[in-house]
């Protein structure tokens, strides 16, 4: 992840009103954004470090600031809450006799404020003056749970004063109570991922065994806010990375989409026009909007340089005007940053997307551009503007740079029916009129016999033997059991012909990547296609049923040759020679309301190539149908082996090159 730090505003105006002293520095680190191929991108400077300002606190875990400016932290070292003057004293103090370690803060519009103290696992609330209104602890309700702990850490309070609490540890969600400490329930529960090692687990172990494992329990939530709609974002620590944000509705759904994430953020924040911000343990900031399209990510770690804009271990952060500021627990100190001139422009454009004003927004998006071409939801608030306006050949091109298929495939549609509404009868005539010629040209030629030269020339062609190979593939068609028959007997077919389709399957599935339509190919330009790894990959799986199929036919009372198993494999893959080049053509015609054909197509075509394959095993090794069922199985799983071995050696190969470098490294250097 990447870095961030920010602050400023002038001296002396409001007393409410952090306003810290101007100090010139280089950004210690570089912006990033989501660029083509969700690859990150280097961006102008987003926010550039403002100002560091030490503070009288000590292990401070939490912050609040105010609409009006004013900053609350929550002192946890000194086992108090703490509000900053304008110049960043500490001006009053809250709870210094009640309170043992805040770890959470929330103040609400009146100044009323609500503490999570980690020490204590209590819940304190204090009025503006600093009078304890209430205070409780773990909720007496049946429905809590009888052996649930209440580890409060962090807390916010919605418009209906309904408390949302961070429980340490609590795999059943957010607890959610009422300002009397009675529990409501539970709110916002992460969801436990299971990966193929734990299901094999699960399925072959037994219950004793799975005792001895750690239980596989979704993580809790790690820290929260409350958006300006009342709506719960949680960031969830030691999850995936692309769901480290999530935003409820009020009935508990997560509506945030996958995101480029962390796995270690620390606090978020969510501002008046929708823009998320989250800081991690590594000191990076990154920025969303609501639809979770990450804006910019900068940061950095302080390795000890002390530069501004470094943080060392962050535990909060907030925004305020044109200002994030972030609390540094090790530096006990607030590090701020400042929006610059290219951020407030993005910003802009991407509130007038959110709110639906797509025209209004594309010329911010389109002088963005102007500045860095390589941001892709530029292109993507710019191509659904043209779409609105019904430019529909603008809005394709810029939804293919903005790499969305959806939006491609709404205009292409919409393009597609303008274009059929204008020629489709014209093309109907014209499949009318090439019919009415063939046919009359089919009865002539059969009384003139004009094409009989042809014929002889094609029939004398056939006598070349590469050319009979050709034409009997086209017997599979009709007779699959036969046409084995006759290359087990070695009657027609030949191991030139045999890697001559081998080499023509690779080059088709090079082909087909390359001119597939940009709605259904998996890249989304053609500069991105791993063409070395494809080769690999297909060769490699060619080589690997060979070998394997041949290998366990030995073992198994099989009749074939390595021969009749090499040619009849090639023979089988003719399906796939068929149909994948000219459903990769067709794709380009085809939008996503008719992915069921494209698809149906090419798992037709798998299916075919599998039933071929299962008829070479039982033509070619004489089986019945239980041994070729079984001789299959246990081909691919020779496969299997074959991989896991490969690996296995590829690991404790690398393992050994590391340990002779590492002598050959420490001898170069004691010599």
């Amino acid at each position: 992840m990447k870095r961030i730090l920010f602050f400023s505003f002038i001296i002396g105006i409001l007393l409410v009103t952090a306003v810290p002293t101007h100090a010139d520095s280089t950004s210690p680190y570089t912006t990033w954004a989501i660029g083509p191929a969700g690859w990150l991108v280097m961006t102008q400077d987003a926010y550039t470090p403002y100002d560091e300002i030490d503070l009288d606190i000590s292990g401070a875990e939490d912050m609040f600031i105010t609409e009006d400016g004013v900053i609350y932290v929550a002192d946890t070292g000194n086992g108090r809450i703490v509000k900053l003057n304008a110049n960043y004293e500490v001006d009053t103090i809250y709870g210094e006799e009640e309170l043992s370690a805040p770890s959470g803060l929330f103040v609400d519009d009146e100044g009323t404020l609500f503490v999570a103290d980690a020490r204590q696992d209590m819940i304190y609330i204090f009025d503006a003056a600093g009078n304890v209104v209430n205070s409780f602890g773990r909720p007496d309700e049946p429905l809590f749970g009888q052996n649930r702990q209440f580890l409060p850490r962090k807390i916010a309070v919605d418009a209906r004063e309904n408390l949302y609490i961070i429980s340490e540890g609590s795999v059943n969600g957010i607890v959610q109570m009422n300002t009397n400490g009675d529990f409501i329930g539970y709110f916002g529960a992460n969801t436990a991922s299971m990966s193929l090692k734990m299901i094999l687990q699960r399925t072959f172990l037994t219950e004793e065994q799975l005792d001895q494992f750690i239980k596989n329990e979704a993580a809790s939530p790690s820290n929260l806010t409350i958006d300006e709609q009342s709506l719960v974002f949680t960031v969830t620590a030691g999850t995936n990375d692309w769901e480290s944000i999530r935003r409820y509705t009020v009935s508990g759904k997560n509506i945030y989409p996958e995101i480029w994430g962390s796995t270690s953020f620390r606090d978020i924040d969510v501002s008046q026009d929708g823009l998320v911000l989250a800081v991690d343990a590594d000191g990076f900031l990154v920025e969303y909007d609501l639809n979770g399209t990450m804006l910019f990510l900068f940061g950095a770690k302080d390795t000890g340089n002390q530069r501004l804009g470094t943080l060392t271990n962050p535990t909060a952060v907030e925004r305020h005007g044109e200002f994030i500021y972030v609390l540094d627990k090790d530096k006990n100190a607030l590090v701020l940053y400042e929006t610059t001139a290219f951020a407030r422009e993005v910003h802009e454009g991407v509130r007038l997307y959110i709110d639906g004003y797509y025209r209004e927004a594309q010329p911010y998006f389109e002088d963005i551009l102007n500045q860095n071409g390589s941001l892709i939801m530029a292109y993507q608030g710019i191509a659904d503007a043209h779409f609105k306006a019904g430019n529909y050949p603008t809005a394709l091109a810029n939804y293919r740079y903005a790499e969305d298929r959806s939006g491609y495939s709404q205009a292409y549609w919409e393009l597609r029916n303008q274009v059929l509404q204008q020629y489709l009868s014209q093309v109907f005539l014209g499949l009318i009129g090439v019919s009415l010629v063939f046919q009359v040209g089919k009865r002539v030629e059969r009384r003139y016999r004009w094409f009989d030269p042809i014929r002889d020339w094609f029939h004398r062609l056939k006598q070349i033997k590469l050319v009979d190979d050709f034409v009997f593939m086209f017997r599979f068609i009709k007779q699959p059991a036969d046409s084995f028959y006759y290359i087990k007997k070695d009657l027609r077919g030949s191991l030139g012909f045999a890697i001559l389709i081998y080499v023509a399957v690779i080059v088709i599935r090079i082909l087909s990547l390359y001119v597939t339509g940009f709605v259904f190919n998996p890249f989304s330009s053609v500069s991105y296609i791993p063409i070395e790894y494809e080769i690999t990959i297909t060769l490699g799986l060619i080589l690997l049923w060979n070998v394997a199929n041949y290998l366990i036919s030995t073992i198994s009372d099989g009749e074939g040759r390595v021969r009749d198993v090499v040619i009849g494999t090639a023979y089988s893959l003719f399906p796939y020679l068929l149909i994948a080049l000219p459903v990769a053509l067709i794709s380009n015609v085809l939008t996503l309301n008719e992915i069921f054909l494209h698809d149906f197509t090419l798992n037709l075509m798998w299916v075919w190539v599998g039933i071929m394959l299962f008829i070479m095993v039982k033509e070619i090794h004489n089986y019945s149908f239980s041994e070729t069922v079984r001789n299959v199985l246990l081909t691919l799983f020779t496969m299997a082996l074959f991989v896991l071995t490969g690996y296995i050696l590829y690991v404790l190969f690398t393992q050994l090159f590391d340990f002779v470098s590492a002598i050959l490294q420490e001898v170069r250097l004691r010599g």
